[in-house]
């Protein structure tokens, strides 16, 4: 066993190890000798679980030809391992292995194994890095089994700017004059010029309409001497020509401009503009942005969200990922919510009750708060408003009630579904002033557990929608400190965190409900997803970091070296598939005219979707196990 050690301190990723960490796991390691000619094991046999190091000999991997002969492609010599490939998934082995000579491996078991991961982030993420590619795999071929790409023709989410940009485009230097500029726009026949710095910078853009607008409507002698500088759109949307066509978009819906401005190390390179968009026939997000906006009753909305839903599915066609998605849809819902909270103070005052008495925020919280929620399902929002003065606190809680109410009723009107637990802003348990809000949040952390600790996971992913975010993020400021001093809060909602379980038998099968309405289902929210949402939201809350988004979440905590990059790369890939997944069946279900429903029957999913489920369980597993050990439960 000496030797062996001596072995794997030399094998990547093992040499990561400390050797005290190796000894100590030394009395669970195997050593077999396999003689000449013998098989370790066969291909479509069941995993043995454990992880196989050459020490001495040489082993051969074989695949079958078309013919049945075995073919040999690829050996293993001392120190290299294999197995590895099923070693997380436990699905039988994929080829066979036969000792070429006689050989001995050493044994490393699953147990260990995860111990081992534990132990050190870069050899955790040697083999972090490995699921990852798996999955993305696993996941390209739910795609071609499916036909995705044949069903949407053209994949315009998938594309680069450097695809679909027009080049080259007309620049004019800061000092360039309104005429100047107009017999530029004539001459190239282009509707807007970018203007640059002196090193070449893009800083800006003059339209066709800022010409208008800016010098002919508001003539006066010398308006045709006016820079280019002084009417120009500053601030212009700048992306490098590797990104994708949905950053352009996203952006375009964010800043409601007309042009995306593609450069290279401060250079322009091209331009991605409306028309641009329009040519791809993928404009219905900025159409239900521009219906949104000029919205006066709940039957433009409506058209809104029709537009909305065609774009989604689009979104699905063109293989966006949960994460693009979510924060596009998001985006489009939060500019609902925005207008549906104008038309309602209107409404308000129309009533005789007045404008707002004092400042407010909308909270969305849930998938939500997450920006997770694309198909219109569940409800989870709140209301956080200024300190009432003296003796008034009961008008003002009327109001924000009553505003709440026809906000919630408007939602509800356009598909969304109110929250099965109330937890939305008509109720007075969710539309509090800000005092209340300290009062009511330092309550459930003093009695973290039952209905408390819930309501804590429903809030603690609040993301501010419209009005003063300052007292969203004054509230967040404050649960940081209390997080801080109490740390046994974190202790409480790890020990939730961790004793949810995962839906897989030892031999990594699936578990669906075995009785009840669901019968033979798995909850793909409450049994897969809600696992990363849980272990990710506590890692943050104890770094400090304000972001909701589970994306987001992640980034920040590589970027504190709580996780390694291909660490955090397998947990995103895990839950964005997840999220892909559920989101595809509950279109499918939409196109049958059934509701939107998390539960799903495993034996009705394909064998590359089983796989992409099975292998987010065993993910979900591995960042659970981290859970547990860093927050000691």
């Amino acid at each position: 066993m000496a030797d062996a050690l001596a072995l794997l301190k030399e094998t990547p990723p093992f040499s990561e190890l400390t050797e005290t960490v190796l000894r100590k796991c030394a009395g669970e390691f195997g050593l077999r000798v396999y003689p000449k000619g013998s098989y370790i094991f066969r291909q479509g046999e069941p995993s043995q679980e454990v992880l196989f190091v050459v020490v001495s000999g040489l082993v051969e991997i074989l695949l079958p030809t078309d013919t049945g002969e075995e073919k040999t492609v690829s050996l293993r010599r001392p120190p290299e391992f294999f197995g590895e490939t099923v070693f997380f998934s436990n699905e039988a082995y994929p080829a066979s292995t036969r000792a070429v000579e006689e050989t001995c491996c050493l044994l490393v078991p699953r147990r260990c194994f995860e111990e081992l991961m534990g132990s050190s982030p870069r050899f955790a993420g040697y083999f972090s890095r490995m699921l990852a590619d798996r999955m993305k795999h696993l996941w390209e071929g739910v795609i071609r089994e499916q036909c995705l790409v044949g069903q949407g023709g053209e994949r315009p989410f998938r594309k680069r700017l450097y695809e679909i940009m027009s080049a080259p485009v007309i620049t004019c230097c800061e000092d360039h004059t309104a005429t100047e500029i107009a017999q530029l726009i004539s001459s190239k026949q282009v509707s807007s010029v970018v203007v640059i710095d002196q090193s070449g910078s893009p800083v800006g853009i003059v339209t066709e309409k800022d010409l208008v607008k800016k010098v002919l409507a508001t003539y006066r002698p010398g308006s045709e001497q006016l820079r280019a500088k002084e009417i120009m759109e500053p601030n212009p949307i700048v992306l490098p020509p590797s990104a994708l066509f949905q950053e352009a978009l996203l952006a375009m819906v964010q800043r409601q401009l007309k042009h995306v401005i593609v450069a290279e190390r401060g250079l322009v390179r091209g331009m991605v503009t409306l028309a641009d968009l329009v040519r791809t026939q993928n404009v219905d997000a900025l159409s239900a942005l521009m219906t949104i906006d000029r919205a006066r009753d709940s039957r433009a909305l409506q058209a809104a969200v029709q537009q909305i839903d065609r774009l989604v599915s689009g979104l699905v066609a063109g293989q966006a990922t949960a994460a693009e998605a979510g924060v596009l849809i998001s985006e489009l819902y939060d500019r609902l919510v925005a207008r549906l909270l104008l038309m309602a103070e209107e409404e308000l005052y129309a009533e005789g009750k007045g404008r707002a008495p004092c400042g407010y925020c909308w909270l969305n919280m849930g998938s939500s708060g997450r920006r997770e929620q694309v198909v219109r399902t569940d409800l989870d929002n709140a209301l956080i408003y200024e300190a009432p003065p003296p003796r008034q606190e009961a008008a003002f809680q009327d109001y924000f009630l009553a505003l709440g109410g026809k906000v919630v009723a408007g939602l509800v009107a356009l598909g969304f579904a109110p929250c099965p637990g109330k937890v939305m802003a008509n109720n007075p348990e969710w539309c509090k002033s800000y005092p209340e809000w300290l009062q009511t949040v330092r309550g459930w952390m003093r009695q973290p557990q039952g209905e408390w600790l819930r309501k804590m996971t429903i809030f603690f992913d609040f993301r501010p929608v419209y009005g003063r975010f300052s007292l969203a993020a004054s509230l967040r400021e404050a649960i940081f400190q209390w997080l801080t001093a109490e740390e046994v809060i974190l202790h409480f909602l790890a020990r939730d965190a961790v004793t949810k379980k995962i839906p897989l038998n030892p031999f990594r099968q699936v578990v669906p409900e075995k009785s009840g309405p669901h019968k033979d289902e798995i909850d793909l929210k409450s049994a897969v997803l809600i696992h990363f949402v849980d272990c990710l939201r506590l890692f943050a809350l104890r770094e400090k970091i304000a972001a909701t988004s589970t994306f987001d979440r992640l980034r920040g905590l590589v970027e504190r070296n709580v996780f390694a990059p291909e660490e955090a790369e397998a947990f995103g890939l895990a839950y964005d598939n997840v999220m892909i997944l559920r989101l595809r069946l509950n279109l499918e279900r939409l196109g049958r005219g059934l509701k939107p429903s998390n539960y799903i029957n495993p034996r009705q999913l394909t064998r590359r979707e089983l796989n992409v489920l099975r292998e987010a369980l065993v993910v979900a597993s591995r960042l659970q196990y981290l859970t547990r050990m860093s927050f000691r439960v």
